[in-house]
């Protein structure tokens, strides 16, 4: 086999098809974003939150945000309500650091309400929401879950909510509660990521992986009662909770 022409004619179909390629995959990864919220709202949903969709001016559809541009009053949001209290998701949300004065976005953030503003105040420059407005976060991978991912999602806490990765564990998160900081992944475990995400609980970390996350939204489909973030895909359980249940949210078991 002649390796050069092969290289040649490879050079060739990715200069001519690499913009394609680019919004293929920017696409997928926003449909990810998009379907990363939707799990949010049906976790919520599910544990007995009455969920509304705030659209900008009363659009009668979803506007998504796809990037960390635009003022978020452009976009959609969900406002969910339970015994009085609410809290708000939005997506591709810029917050401020824990640690700095350094600004991150998160692809889902959960906030409480009233903190992201609903106008554009041309008097202020909308810059980010305070780190302690924001509840949680949810980030979306088009990956399997391997031990790097899980490493740069744990730095991702870190630097944004660190509070979840040390004792005492923070209280009113779980599979019936709150989200705590949650990383989707359309593939499975891999390697021994299992392993490091089974021993989080010892180590007092208090974050949730929702792997295979396409079979996920698959059996919420199929009516189960549970979160789609916390289904047990390995189990494939569709068992409803007890009312009195209240897991805590660390390794899948």
């Amino acid at each position: 086999m002649d390796i050069n022409v092969v290289q040649k004619a490879l050079g060739d179909f990715t200069r001519k098809h690499r913009a394609a390629f680019s919004v293929i995959g920017e696409r997928q990864s926003q449909l990810l974003e998009l379907g990363a919220i939707v799990g949010v709202e049906l976790h919520y949903r599910s544990n007995g939150y009455r969920s509304t969709v705030r659209s900008p001016q009363g659009a009668g559809t979803f506007v998504v945000k796809t990037s960390t541009r635009g003022h978020p009053s452009k976009y959609s949001s969900i406002v969910f309500e339970k015994d009085g209290a609410q809290i708000e998701a939005h997506m591709n949300l810029l917050v401020r650091s824990a640690q700095d004065d350094g600004i991150y976005c998160v692809d889902v953030g959960i906030v409480r309400p009233g903190v992201v503003p609903e106008k554009v105040n041309r008097k202020v420059k909308w810059s980010c929401i305070p780190n302690k407005s924001l509840l949680s976060l949810v980030e979306a991978k088009r990956l399997t879950i391997y031990p790097m991912l899980l490493a740069q999602f744990v730095g991702i806490v870190h630097e944004i909510k660190p509070r979840f990765l040390r004792n005492p564990i923070p209280k009113g998160f779980g599979r019936t509660l709150q989200l705590p900081p949650t990383l989707i992944a359309l593939g499975p475990f891999s390697g021994n990521s299992k392993v490091i995400v089974d021993a989080y609980k010892a180590r007092g970390i208090t974050i949730w992986i929702a792997e295979n996350f396409d079979v996920r939204l698959a059996a919420h489909r199929k009516g189960t009662a549970r979160s789609p973030l916390y289904w047990d895909s390995a189990a494939r359980s569709d068992t409803p909770l007890a009312d009195n249940e209240t897991e805590s949210a660390f390794a899948l078991q």
